[in-house]
């Protein structure tokens, strides 16, 4: 696979990244620390990863196609020396010396280059910080269970509680790496557990979950059809020779996956030694995936040049049960007979894009309606943008409607795209032009995109060839140039420091982020049985940013402009 003929959306694989997180081995009398339910569905992990050893994971990752344009070795050296593994390391160091065990930093090495999985789950900021880590290894596994003595009188070393697995009774022992860090072990057999925190498997009170006792009992069990119990969920085969990560929908879509059930998740493999990499799209199914020409016409209505852009599934119907609960909703019955009908006026797929000249937190969002000239959708819109940006939150100032179909609101907050200072704000924009449905909080996006649906300016349509459906457009420049721009925007004055690891470690990488090729990923071929389609990744062609022939004279809109120089994001 050539550099140009491979990308994969490197939000996608970051998020993904965690896994480093490698720890495995070890974990006081009866554990006296802080316990809590987590509330996690250990069935259902937000993102997994299945290799052959650990330990090679981060290096073949730095070695793989494109991961190698934007990592370097330092991303290896982290996870080497991350703090987790050196506070293992020293557990098990000082435990061995202490009670005279034969635990050896071999024992862990040896441990790390064995097959293994891991499953993540998102915390409160949807960052994937816990996980559960199943692997095979006799020596490792006879260890946990010979900690039942070294247990009894060590400081780090305790047994939470004993669990019930089978006919078998386990140990569940905790490992205290730190103050912010305590590990759960559990072993049968040849078969070790490693819980990222206790609370994945007890509540407050340290009573077992069933639910998690009855995934990590699969996990431990000696049958590899039990084991393989993350890979059946997940639609997977027998693990290969390589590594296989994957993202969830839930981990993928901060938290709106309902809107668009058709995508499921995202699979990312590397062949060993970083010589290959594929990815893959799981679907509900053949209808989720959007068709030329109607896919086509959804590109159309977008302005050129996005950072990145990706096609939404959406299941409208869900959208109903959103308005039957919104507080905006009218309360006339026959208003309240259009707002519920809201969601049945539109169809198809709809589409969000970010662009370098705009901001992370002001994507612009389009979607169709089924019918234009519609005189019901104007007093829903009027509701819907109330809704959407209450008067409390606003400068009454600005009208809500302007025009016969544009709806806008000024409000006040940190990181505006207008103002200075601490007085900048946002001024979220609705707009309905014939049959496209516009929105994002920076107005100055929704003029590029009227301007681009009445082909005064080019649209990401004219950089897309008509062969095949386009599901996602990223161009690493201006994903590179908008990372850049935000990342130090956020850095206060008082952190000069953190400002100069910055500049040291996150400009290179993002500098050769913003040399790869812009491409767009379609699909090959049909889903397979466990609906898995194969993704391919083409590179794209620029458009120029000048209008269309047709409206060559028409300059691009003054407020996009402005608001482009007044923030030196040209």
């Amino acid at each position: 696979m050539t550099h140009n003929k491979v990308w994969i959306g490197i939000g996608a694989v970051a998020s993904l990244v965690v896994i480093g997180v490698i720890v495995a081995s070890t974990a006081r009398a009866r554990f006296g620390g802080e316990i809590n339910a987590l509330g996690v569905d250990l069935a259902r992990p937000d993102a997994y990863v299945s290799t052959p050893a650990l330990s090679k994971l981060p290096r073949d990752m730095v070695k793989a196609p494109v991961l190698r344009e934007v990592l370097d070795e330092d991303f290896a050296f982290y996870y080497e020396e991350h703090e987790d593994r050196l506070g293992l390391r020293g557990a098990v160091k000082r435990i061995a010396f202490e009670h005279d065990k034969t635990l050896t930093d071999q024992l862990l090495e040896a441990a790390l280059d064995e097959p293994a999985e891991m499953a993540f789950w998102a915390d409160a900021k949807g960052a994937p910080r816990y996980w559960l880590m199943a692997l095979t290894r006799n020596a490792l596994a006879r260890t946990v269970q010979e900690l039942g003595s070294v247990a009894l009188k060590d400081s780090q070393l305790s047994v939470i509680e004993s669990v019930r697995i089978g006919s078998s009774q386990v140990s569940a022992y905790a490992l205290k790496l730190s103050p912010r860090r305590t590990l759960a072990l559990l072993s049968l057999g040849n078969r070790v557990v490693v819980l990222s925190d206790p609370g994945l498997l007890f509540d407050g009170e340290r009573h077992v979950d069933s639910k998690s006792l009855s995934v990590i009992a699969d996990l431990l069990s000696g049958d590899s059809a039990s084991q393989s119990v993350y890979r059946r969920n997940l639609g997977l085969g027998a693990a290969g020779s390589g590594h296989t990560l994957v993202a969830d929908s839930r981990l993928l879509s901060f938290g709106y996956g309902h809107f668009f059930p058709g995508v499921q998740a995202l699979r990312v493999d590397i062949d060993a030694g970083g010589a290959a990499l594929r990815t893959h799209l799981r679907v509900s199914g053949s209808g989720a995936l959007p068709a030329e020409p109607s896919g086509r016409a959804l590109w159309s209505a977008l302005p050129a040049n996005a950072a990145s852009c990706a096609v939404l599934p959406v299941d409208w119907a869900q959208l109903k049960q959103v308005l039957t609960t919104a507080k905006g909703a009218p309360a006339a019955e026959a208003d309240k007979k259009k707002w519920d009908a809201f969601a049945d006026r539109l169809e198809g797929p709809a589409a969000v894009c970010w662009y370098a000249k705009s901001q992370l937190h002001t994507p612009i969002v389009v979607a169709r309606v089924k019918t234009a000239g519609d005189a019901d959708m104007a007093f829903v819109l009027d509701a819907l943008s109330k809704w959407l940006a209450p008067a409390s939150a606003v400068d009454a100032s600005l009208p809500v409607r302007q025009g016969a179909n544009r709806w806008a609101r000024e409000v006040k907050a940190p990181w505006g795209p207008r103002g200075e200072g601490e007085q900048t704000l946002y001024r979220p924009t609705l707009a309905l032009q014939d049959r496209w449905l516009t929105f994002s909080p920076d107005d100055a996006l929704v003029e590029l995109a009227l301007d681009a649906q009445a082909r005064r300016y080019p649209s990401m349509a004219e950089g897309l060839p008509a062969t095949s459906a386009t599901l996602v457009v990223l161009a690493p420049k201006q994903i590179a140039t908008m990372a850049r721009r935000e990342s130090f925007e956020v850095i206060g004055p008082d952190q000069e420091l953190f400002r100069q690891a910055a500049e040291k470690r996150l400009v290179p990488r993002l500098e050769a982020l913003g040399r790869l090729p812009a491409v767009r990923a379609t699909t090959t071929g049909v889903p397979d049985a466990e609906r898995w389609v194969a993704l391919d990744w083409q590179p794209l062609a620029a458009v120029s940013a000048a209008a269309p022939a047709a409206a060559a004279s028409v300059a691009a809109p003054a407020s996009a402009s402005a608001s482009a120089a007044k923030r030196g994001r040209s």
